[in-house]
């Protein structure tokens, strides 16, 4: 279960939310089949991630140096992505429920709990990564529901809005930029795959199934409620729509999602990355190790937000390279399954999609010099870590008679 929850906990992020409603502004309901286009790229990736079973030298090197670039990107986004979202959660939080506590504080504290929460063994880390994700999806699922009024249960709903814009047809807004937003909003599909087992991809249809449908209900009730403008420009268009839909309630359901959702998306990329570092230095079942890297990422977050970083031109730099080398690692992934003659127009697909996302990242940047420097970094450390990735193990089934509680602490570690 624990790889199912990853991959739905990190596109429940606040980015998402932010990508999905921007999205909608600017595409209409037309962003519902940029989600599907995105959603079948994603599968298509994620099914050339699990174990090698065969294929050619080629294959495998492009492979191998797809998921090292994935992995270093991954720890990038981790630290970048993981300051900037506890700084949102942390004003949040000041804003919606308790003006009193400063978002300082709670950034950190909401830091703590990350933390604290990563240390934990095995079953009570997964119960916790599982209750923060559900609240997460329930806040978001049930703002939308209630925002889209259905016809016929107008009494289970507080008001009734009329519909500002035509819900199946696109806006007049950005096409491109809203097909970025979905490729976006479905960043971290991957997290529930391991290079050593072949379920990665079952567990990915399953995440990226239930992420999609909540994000078009999602979709569906800010367009009946707000204005496309507005929740094309708009720097937290969740919290706009549950504030119009729902009021001041609205808002502070949704702020519950972006606090929870802040808490699961940080768990589960951390989760995710350490599971990888500790494949790579062929230490999984190391649980010393394990704990050593949660407490190592977690104080760089925590460096960054004593430095002030949150918000920073700087940061928004190193963002878009940790979101470039991931998706132009997503590209090495399909260029190996083309090679390997592994479903050809999907992977072309695939390819011509993540170059478009890489391209739409590299131009978001000002700062080309940092970004050359950074994305050179993530580079080379990606070719360190596919030696790692070249030598992995290519069984997907446990051996016979294997003891179940050892094939258990495998698959949560």
């Amino acid at each position: 279960m624990l790889d199912l929850f990853l991959p739905l906990a990190f596109m429940l992020s606040p980015g998402a939310l932010v990508a999905v409603g921007n999205g909608s502004g600017l595409t209409g309901m037309l962003f519902s089949l940029f989600l599907l286009v995105a959603m079948l790229c994603a599968l298509t990736t994620v099914n050339g991630m699990g174990a090698v079973q065969d294929g050619n030298k080629a294959h495998k090197l492009f492979r191998a140096y797809g998921l090292g670039v994935i992995n270093a990107a991954r720890i990038l986004a981790l630290v970048t992505l993981g300051t900037l979202w506890l700084s949102e959660a942390g004003y949040s939080f000041n804003e919606l429920f308790a003006s009193w506590y400063p978002n300082l504080a709670f950034s950190f504290t909401l830091l703590a709990l990350i933390a604290a929460g990563s240390l934990m063994a095995l079953t009570p880390r997964g119960v916790i990564l599982y209750i923060a994700t559900l609240i997460a999806l329930a806040a978001v699922g049930y703002i939308g529901a209630m925002a889209t009024q259905p016809h016929g249960m107008e009494g289970l709903f507080p008001t009734m809005f009329p519909q500002r814009t035509p819900p199946f047809f696109p806006t007049g807004g950005d096409p491109l930029k809203g097909a970025y937003l979905a490729l976006l909003a479905l960043l971290g599909f991957d997290l529930a795959s391991r290079p050593d087992a072949g379920k990665g991809a079952q567990r990915a249809l399953m995440a990226l199934m239930i992420a999609v449908c909540v994000f078009v209900v999602y979709q569906w009730g800010s367009l009946s409620s707000a204005d496309p403008l507005d929740l094309s420009s708009s720097t937290v268009p969740h919290i706009l729509m549950a504030g119009i839909a729902l009021g001041d309630k609205g808002r502070q359901i949704m702020g519950i999602a972006v606090v929870f959702g802040t808490f699961s998306a940080i768990l589960s990329l951390l989760i995710a990355t350490t599971r990888q570092l500790q494949f790579v230095l062929r230490k999984p079942d190391n649980d010393v190790l394990r704990r050593q890297l949660h407490v190592l990422l977690c104080l760089s977050i925590a460096a960054l937000l004593a430095f002030g970083w949150a918000g920073e031109p700087r940061l928004e730099n190193l963002i878009n390279a940790a979101l470039l080398c991931w998706f132009a690692g997503y590209l090495l992934i399909n260029l190996s399954l083309l090679l390997k003659g592994q479903t050809p127009p999907l992977a072309i697909l695939g390819m011509l999609v993540y170059l478009f996302a890489s391209w739409m990242t590299f131009s978001r940047s000002d700062d080309l010099e940092l970004l050359a420097y950074t994305t050179g970094a993530i580079a080379f450390a990606g070719f360190v870590f596919a030696f790692g990735y070249a030598k992995s193990p290519t069984q997907t089934e446990p051996p016979k008679g294997a003891a179940p509680q050892a094939e258990n602490k495998q698959a949560d570690a």
